[in-house]
């Protein structure tokens, strides 16, 4: 069976079609987000901190009488570190099911230009009315 040329540049066209096709359909991406609110250990707390696509971080948290407003995060799965414009950085999970599976740690003094990780933070303060979602 011989192939004429038409048929090879339909046959590479339609392919070549194909491809595009195909290739247009992108993964969404989707923002980042912790939030929260309530009383845990007798601490009141609130925040809202979403991570943009573009890398930018916007939110502010309430912890105890100080507000903050959070100049970066980094999620870890469901949990996040957020980093506020006074040089405190926050540990917050959302361990699932019942909202005193959930916690935030108290501030320890740092920046993300020198980041930390979950297991440089202490003073962990589980929610006893409210919840923290990240995701």
């Amino acid at each position: 069976m011989k192939t004429t040329v038409k048929q090879s540049v339909f046959t590479a066209s339609f392919l070549f079609a194909i491809v595009i096709v195909f290739n247009s359909f992108t993964v969404a991406q989707k923002n980042s987000m912790a939030k929260g609110g309530g009383i845990a250990d007798g601490i009141h707390f609130s925040f809202t901190v979403i991570g943009q696509q573009n890398g930018n971080v916007v939110g502010h948290m309430n912890y105890g009488d100080e507000t903050y407003s959070v100049v970066n995060a980094e999620w870890f799965g469901a949990s996040a570190i957020l980093y506020t414009d006074a040089a405190l950085a926050f540990f917050v999970a959302d361990n699932g099911g019942p909202s005193a599976t959930d916690w935030i740690t108290d501030p320890i003094p740092g920046t993300y230009d020198n980041r930390f990780s979950p297991v440089d933070f202490y003073g962990r303060h589980n929610v006893t009315n409210g919840n923290i979602q990240v995701k």
